[in-house]
Order: structure tokens, then sequence, then C-alpha cells
């Protein structure tokens, strides 16, 4: 685990600002100095453990209610969250429609793969043929519905949802987490506070990037209040 510091965290910004959204999971892992995983549960399980360590213990964002459009706050402590879910069941064999299925879990290459069609159906049809033994297309719905329960209960943290009320309509619905979009999100604010702090400081002393990105948050907090309030 890699707690970042400001020159790195410019540099993964710089990395990750312009690739696709379903090619930042893994740069953010790599940012935070964290292995590849074998599935996205457990991407997503070291990105909240990665996310806390480097933002902070709070995943904290906006819900828009899909029936009257009132914003609601969400505010999730990460232990509590990762206390909170389940065990992953194991990955076996199952007996579907008369027949055995081996199967494994969805890893970052398959949702890129998916991805990569422009379309849900035929991603959803992409990752049954890259995750699952033998043609899946001759896999009906029960059965497709039956081994999604299956790749959910072996790897929760592939879904992490959660049941919010508005408090304009008390309309009750539910709302996905990715932990991948809080981290991304909150680096870019963090790597936009800090482009504006070497702006600042630059054009009062005339340090370079490096000088002031070399300094203390807490110092440069402090030449940043006699900056801007003598």
């Amino acid at each position: 685990m890699v707690v970042l510091a400001p020159t790195a965290l410019l540099a993964a910004w710089e990395r990750m600002r312009d690739l696709p959204p379903v090619q930042r999971p893994a740069e953010l892992l790599r940012a935070f100095g964290m292995p590849r995983q074998d599935s996205v549960g457990r991407r997503d399980a070291a990105l909240l453990e990665g996310f806390a360590e480097n933002f902070g213990p709070l995943l904290e964002g906006l819900a828009r209610c899909p029936g009257c459009g009132t914003e609601v706050e969400l505010s999730v402590p990460v232990a509590e969250l990762t206390a909170g879910m389940p065990p992953a069941r194991a990955v076996e064999p199952v007996d579907v429609g008369g027949r055995t299925l081996r199967w494994r879990l969805p890893d970052d290459d398959d949702l890129a793969a998916a991805a990569r069609t422009g379309s849900a159906e035929r991603g959803a049809l992409v990752l049954l043929s890259r995750c699952v033994s033998g043609d899946a297309r001759t896999l009906d719905a029960t059965e497709r519905a039956a081994l999604a329960a299956l790749v959910a209960a072996a790897d929760p943290f592939a879904d992490i949802t959660f049941a919010l009320t508005c408090p304009c309509c008390a309309q009750v619905w539910e709302a996905a987490l990715d932990p991948a979009e809080f981290a991304w999100a909150r680096l870019v604010a963090r790597a936009r506070r800090l482009l504006g702090e070497v702006d600042e400081l630059a054009r009062a002393y005339g340090w370079s990037e490096r000088q002031i990105l070399a300094l203390p948050q807490a110092r440069r907090d402090s030449y940043l209040e006699l900056v801007r309030h003598g």
C-alpha cells in the first residue's frame, strides 16, 4: 500500500486522465502500490482500502432521486462497508439445465472486452463466453440468472448497492457504488487543488513546482494563508 506523495499523485492523474473509465481501476491499483486482482470484486475491495488510506475513511457523494430529482447525500464509512459484506462463496462447478458448468469470476480484461461491444446485451454474452466453459449462448434466461447469482455470491464486492430514501418524495431506490469512480473523483480533486497551490505560490514567491510540492501540506497551507491574507 502506498500513500501518494504530491508528485506521485500528479503523475498518476496525468497518466489516467485520458484513459477510458474501464481502464482506470487497474491504474488506480498501480498508483496505490497494490497488485492486480483476479476478480472485479477483489479489485474493488482493494480500491476501497487504497481510498481509505489516501483520501480518508468516508465515501461521500450525491445520488439523484429518480422520482423528483432531489440530490441525496451519501456518506459511508469504508470500514463499516467492508465489515458488512458477506463472506465470498467458493467458485465451484455447478449443474445447470442438466449440464455441469465450470466458471470463473470476471476480471478487468473481461470487463474491457465486454465494454468494447458497445451493447449491454452483447457485452453480457461476451462475459459469459469468457468466464463459462462451453457455449454460453445455449444458456437460457433462467440458467443465466442462476449463474449470475452464483457469481454475485462468490464476489460480493463486485456489486455494491445502497437502499436510499428521498427526503422530499419518500421514494426508495437502490444506488450502485463504484469504488473506482470514488477514488478517481477524489484523486482528480486532489490533483487540481495541488496545481492551484503550485500556481498561487509560484506567482507569489517564484518557487518551482518541485520546491512547492516538497513542502509538507501544513507548511504549504501556512504560506498560502500569508499570500491570501497578508
